[in-house]
């Protein structure tokens, strides 16, 4: 009974371990694309900085930085609701 019940808890949130993992693995990747792209580190990209932030490519990597660091914000407070609400739900 409780083997089934946890492949079913599981199997019914993959799903969203899958969405939130890749939504972590692409702010990351993203962040680091942005530094090497959008605003290298020397005199060069200190020049360049403030043309480079209008290119297209540097607009799409900060939306993905921005909404994933919202996603994981909400993923966090999602996590937290649910741990409490099940905390205080344990008749004891």
């Amino acid at each position: 009974m409780t083997i089934n019940y946890f492949y079913t808890f599981f199997n019914s949130i993959k799903h969203l371990v899958l969405f939130y993992s890749s939504s972590i693995f692409l702010h990351h990747v993203c962040s680091h694309l942005y530094i090497y792209y959008c605003v290298p580190n020397d005199w060069y990209g200190i020049l360049l900085s403030p043309v480079m932030t209008l290119t297209p490519q540097c607009q799409c990597l900060r939306w993905i930085i921005y909404e994933g660091g919202n996603t994981i914000y909400n993923m966090w407070i999602t996590l937290a609701t649910c741990f409490v609400s099940w905390f205080f739900s344990i008749k004891g």
